[in-house]
């Protein structure tokens, strides 16, 4: 199987929920139409000049997408699809 990476570095609008020490992501809007998040693959939080982002790796629908979070400006990004 061969996989595919694309970068995208695309806005997107996500649906997550928070408890005690968890985020949950659900859906994401990416291009108008809604992705249903299966499972959480990765997370991570990198450095980026004086703030932190937050890296989710998930996949739907057989791919993965890596979704970034911003807390300084609370905006979510798409940036980068693996295809099967």
């Amino acid at each position: 199987m061969i996989e595919t990476k694309e970068a995208i570095g695309e806005p997107v609008k996500v649906i997550v929920s928070f408890s005690p020490g968890k985020i949950r992501l659900h859906f994401f809007e990416w291009q108008s139409r809604t992705y249903r998040v299966e499972s959480m693959n990765l997370f991570h939080i990198a450095k980026d000049a004086d703030k932190h982002l937050y890296h989710f790796s998930v996949s739907s629908d057989g791919n993965s997408y890596e979704l970034v979070f911003d807390p300084t400006t609370l905006t979510w990004q798409l940036e980068e699809v693996v295809s099967a």
